[in-house]
């Protein structure tokens, strides 16, 4: 995989991000994944640096760029 990182401003605190998650991200969702190694879609909020509530696991870099176009991340 080549780590892509995209995200785009949902409002004032909230923020989607298509990226890898480092490890202190995974344990701070609190959810169990089967590829660590994967693309996350998921949100983080600027009020608690430390959340991050993931939404999807993306298998591939092309599944990373398809989903980058249909949500409009940069």
């Amino acid at each position: 995989m080549l780590n892509f990182y995209f995200s785009a401003n949902l409002d004032n605190d909230r923020t989607l991000c298509l990226a890898p998650l480092c490890d202190r991200f995974l344990a701070t969702s609190g959810q169990e994944v089967s590829d660590p190694g994967a693309y996350f879609l998921y949100e983080r909020r600027a009020s608690d640096p430390d959340s991050v509530r993931i939404i999807a696991q993306v298998l591939s870099d092309e599944a990373a760029l398809e989903l980058r176009g249909m949500l409009n991340l940069a």
